[in-house]
């Protein structure tokens, strides 16, 4: 007879973080079940700058955290998210580990599917983490990510130029 395992409880998360818009609130929904919500516009306009600086800091601290000390890899995230969000593109990247960031995905499924990046951010976005999880995992997205870091690879190495290398083998 065969054991039955019973399935694993799913891992509530911490603080779900949600934000509007169009009113500019934001909402935080703990765990345990409590909500607070801020309203951005009732926050004073110096302040509210301040929080712009350092949301942009952040975003694009983010693009290069999980790079390991791999500078070409990390200049060219940051220059990827600076370009992404200088066109209007904001591309959440809720994940702190080593996956695919949402902006590779989302480039990934733009060009397998043909349409602008956009929408498939717009997509990707829509996603839930389980469904982000799905399509990081099929085999032509991987394949799709892996050229999209391979060319940005390229352009990092054609921008390093004639620059030498001090090492002695």
């Amino acid at each position: 007879m065969a054991e039955v395992q019973a399935a694993e409880p799913k891992k509530v998360r911490f603080c779900a973080k949600e934000y509007d818009l169009d009113t500019g609130l934001v909402e935080f929904e703990f765990g345990n079940g409590k909500k607070l919500e801020c309203d951005s516009n009732a926050i004073p306009e110096e302040t509210r700058k301040q929080l712009m600086l350092h949301g942009i800091s952040q975003k694009v601290g983010d693009s290069f955290a999980g790079v390991k000390g791999n500078f070409v890899e990390g200049i060219a995230n940051a220059q990827a998210t600076i370009d992404q969000l200088i066109a209007g593109v904001w591309l959440a990247d809720r994940e702190g580990d080593a996956r695919p960031r949402l902006a590779e995905l989302a480039e990934a499924i733009a060009r397998i599917k043909q349409v602008p990046l956009e929408a498939a951010t717009k997509a990707v976005e829509a996603g839930t983490d389980d469904q982000r999880k799905a399509w990081r995992s099929n085999a032509k997205v991987k394949a799709v990510i892996a050229q999209v870091r391979a060319e940005k690879a390229a352009k990092a190495l054609e921008e390093a130029g004639e620059q030498t290398l001090d090492i002695a083998v």
